[in-house]
């Protein structure tokens, strides 16, 4: 895990390096889109445990944000807001978390806590500019939301497992106790874009990530490596927090383009309420990790005003007692709605 920090760290010094006279980016502003991403532990075959299901679905218009997105970012002038192309992302989300053993009722030491997360965030995002194929971007981000029952995952869980016919769940007793969720998260993004062969073309795209708040505060870096046709169209799809940075946002086209990638992410970990427990209260916890990588493959294919993603995440031990590494799949649709 160190020598991949050493890595990012490395690709993200290329790309400060890169520099050329800004091109013009094709307009975007007054588009809206609409993003529906899926992430379950079923999709990877990897068993009913841990982090276990994540829904969410945000709406990303281009052009200049509320004023009052924009008098909260005047109080971060690490993000740059006067870019090419400049627009705001709104999303709702929950994530499931579960113990390995999900058929005991009573608490279980040195197993995961059981938690629910529902969150909902606005985005700042900005591509700060273009330059000899370099693109670089920006995305400020603030959350806020409830950890607990009140988040409704013991719900969702038992109605998805009853219309499946999946066994019961029995440990939601146990799960973390009701928290109000705040938090900030800041990411830099750069990707270059060179031919490969024919109409086929490569990227490499570093990122930089901080996030503060009481469900997570961790600091990431990683990078993404693309291949496929027209990769000028987007950036990449977008993960669930903490993942890889994504945009809902791409260029419509009348033919069909595909790329595939795969990339890496390391972070290390301050804090994880799903690990650390409530932050006010006594709960249950166990001894997380404080570095924790991510592993991501998956195909895209966009035709129109649609782009589908799928996509596979191998994830490194969060926690001492946790039993091997986890991975879980992603399905990703966004669409271009006017």
């Amino acid at each position: 895990m160190r020598g991949c920090l050493i890595f990012c760290l490395i690709l993200f010094n290329y790309s400060v390096q890169a520099t050329d006279a800004i091109e013009s980016v094709p307009e975007l502003n007054q588009h809206e889109y609409w993003s529906i991403q899926l992430e379950n532990d079923v999709l990877a075959k990897s068993g009913d445990h841990y982090y276990t299901h994540g829904t969410q679905v945000s709406r990303t218009v281009a052009g200049d944000a509320p004023q009052w997105l924009q008098d909260l970012a005047v109080l971060f002038p690490v993000f740059e807001s006067d870019g090419l192309v400049n627009g705001v992302n709104y999303t709702v989300g929950q994530k499931i978390f579960t113990a390995d053993n999900t058929q005991a009722t009573q608490p279980l030491i040195n197993d995961r806590p059981y938690a629910g997360y529902l969150y909902f965030s606005a985005s700042l995002l900005s591509s700060v500019s273009r330059k000899n194929n370099m693109d670089s971007g920006n995305v400020l981000e603030f959350t806020t939301g409830l950890v607990g029952p009140s988040a409704l995952a013991e719900e969702v869980q038992s109605v998805i497992h009853d219309l499946f016919n999946s066994d019961r769940v029995n440990g939601w007793g146990n799960q973390l106790s009701d928290e109000l969720a705040l938090g900030v998260s800041y990411a830099r993004f750069w990707q270059k874009i060179r031919p490969l062969s024919g109409s086929l073309k490569y990227s490499l795209a570093p990122h930089v990530n901080v996030t503060l708040g009481n469900v997570y505060t961790y600091a990431a870096s990683g990078f993404m490596l693309r291949v496929g046709r027209q990769l000028e169209n987007d950036f990449a799809p977008p993960n669930i927090r903490p993942g890889f940075p994504g945009l809902s946002l791409f260029r419509p086209s009348k033919q069909y383009n595909w790329y595939i990638f795969a990339g890496m992410e390391g972070r290390w970990v301050v804090r994880n309420i799903f690990l650390d427990g409530n932050t006010f209260r006594d709960s249950y916890s166990v001894d997380k990790k404080s570095l924790v990588g991510d592993f991501q493959f998956g195909f895209v294919f966009q035709t129109g005003n649609v782009r589908y993603s799928l996509s596979n995440v191998l994830r490194t031990k969060e926690f001492d007692q946790q039993n091997g590494n986890m991975s879980f799949g992603a399905i990703n649709i966004s669409f271009l709605y006017k």
